[in-house]
C-alpha cells in the first residue's frame, strides 16, 4: 500500500456490482457519464470499448469483469473514471504508488463503474490491510478497507488491475 505515514488520505468511492470501491484520488484525471462505448473486436477480456472524449481515445476496463464478476449494466448512473496517465503521474511530488508507471502507461483508460460517490477522506488509522480471506488472486487487487457508518470503502490497486486485464 502507498505510504500513508499519519496524514489522511482521499479515495473517489464508487460502486460496482452492488459493492463500495475507491481509487486515490490522485490516479483520477476526471469522472465522465458513461457516453457511447464502442466496442472493439478481439478485445482483452476486461476491455469494454473505447470512447472519444474530446477529440482522445480512451479504453474503457468494465471494472466488474476486472474484478471477476459480471459484466457493468449500464444505466443513467453509469460513468467512467478516467485515469491519469504515467507522465501526469510522475508530475505529482511524493506520490508513490505500489505498481509500476508503465502500466498505466501513455494512453488515458478509465474504468467503467455503476455509480461515482463521494469523496472520502481517511486518516492512516482508518485504512486497515486487506483481509486475509480474500482469495490470492484477489487480494493484490485491495490496497485495503476504510470503515464507514454504511458499507466498508474497498480501496483498490489501480496497477495490478491494469496488470490483470493485460
Amino acid at each position: 500500500m502507498t505510504e500513508l505515514s499519519g496524514k489522511a488520505w482521499q479515495f473517489v468511492s464508487f460502486t460496482a456490482n452492488g459493492r463500495s470501491f475507491g481509487f486515490d484520488i490522485r490516479l483520477i484525471k476526471e469522472v465522465t457519464s458513461s457516453i457511447h462505448i464502442t466496442p472493439v473486436p478481439l478485445r482483452m477480456r476486461d476491455v469494454r470499448g473505447v470512447v472519444n472524449l474530446r477529440g482522445q481515445v480512451v479504453v474503457v476496463l468494465d471494472i466488474g469483469l476486472s474484478l471477476g464478476g459480471q459484466e457493468l449494466v449500464v444505466t443513467d448512473e453509469s460513468q467512467i473514471l478516467i485515469l491519469k496517465t504515467a507522465s501526469e503521474l510522475v508530475a505529482i511530488p511524493d506520490f508513490h504508488p505500489d505498481f509500476e508507471l508503465d502500466l498505466v502507461g501513455t494512453i488515458p483508460v478509465g474504468f467503467l463503474v455503476d455509480s461515482v460517490g463521494e469523496i472520502v477522506t481517511a486518516d492512516a488509522g482508518r485504512v486497515e490491510e486487506a483481509p486475509t480471506h480474500l482469495l490470492a488472486e484477489y487480494r493484490s487487487f485491495v490496497e485495503g478497507v476504510v470503515r464507514q457508518e454504511s458499507l466498508p470503502l474497498v480501496i483498490l490497486n489501480a496497477g495490478t488491475l491494469l496488470e490483470a486485464g493485460r
